[in-house]
């Protein structure tokens, strides 16, 4: 019988592929079973999205992906726009790999305590940015905390890219089995492959105390929460399992 250890990671390429590779360098088995992929959302086109930025005080990056499908398509001449103009911008990113994402390109972000919608909304009230014009840049569906917070109208979205299930099968589970799980939809796609009365064999492997939360919730029992959804910390939670298992 196979007694080992196994880490199945949901995150998309290439973010997968790299928590595997970490994983690995740690001695851990894995398997990437992405369960999304990131495809563009064309709503709006290079000069839209310019002018929007160019219209809002304030910048919100939810992700990684936020940032890349945001600048993606720019001439070099809007990409030097768009640098003079976050100087006189309040930009606000989800976490440190969103940041890092933005400084790659030039542009720094103010990081929350909390890598989440709660941190966010936390500086916007240190800095008394409610009360001006803020874009916030994400995917095609998110969560209602930032949209309700700004109940006075001075909020926009700006939807870059879209997440799409894949056909991607998820693996045998068992109780040597962790599933790391970055993100509500992919919770939701998990759910939808393990009946809930095998939900308790499994360990959950979360990107935020959120999705920990909500895991538990739909009888997932066994849950590690990491500090944040980079790689880094996921591998800690990862660490950690593996310690208290075997």
């Amino acid at each position: 019988m196979n007694t080992e250890l196994k880490v199945i990671v949901t995150r998309p390429s290439p973010y997968g592929e790299q928590l595997c590779e970490l994983l690995s360098q740690h001695s851990i088995s894995s398997d990437h079973c992405p369960l999304i992929h990131f495809l563009p959302d064309l709503s709006f086109n290079t000069d839209q999205r310019l002018a929007l930025l160019q219209q809002h005080h304030t910048w919100i990056f939810v992700s990684r992906q936020a940032v890349n499908f945001c600048f993606d398509g720019f001439s070099a001449e809007q990409i030097a726009n768009i640098l003079e103009l976050a100087q006189n911008k309040a930009i606000i990113t989800v976490g440190d790999a969103t940041a890092d994402s933005l400084a790659q390109l030039g542009i720094n972000g103010l990081i929350p305590p909390t890598p989440n919608s709660e941190g966010m909304i936390h500086l916007l009230e240190k800095y008394q940015l409610k009360e001006k014009p803020t874009l916030l840049i994400r995917g095609g569906q998110g969560r209602k905390l930032l949209q309700n917070y700004f109940s006075n109208g001075q909020l926009n979205i700006l939807p870059v890219y879209q997440r799409q299930p894949t056909e991607q099968p998820l693996l045998t589970l068992s109780n040597r089995t962790a599933i790391v799980i970055t993100s509500g939809q992919l919770l939701e796609l998990v759910a939808s492959h393990v009946a809930s009365e095998k939900r308790g064999a499994c360990t959950i492997i979360a990107g935020s105390q959120r999705i920990s939360d909500l895991a538990q919730q739909i009888g997932f029992t066994t849950c590690y929460t990491a500090k944040d959804a980079s790689n880094h910390e996921l591998v800690k939670s990862c660490l950690l399992w593996r310690n208290n298992v075997t």
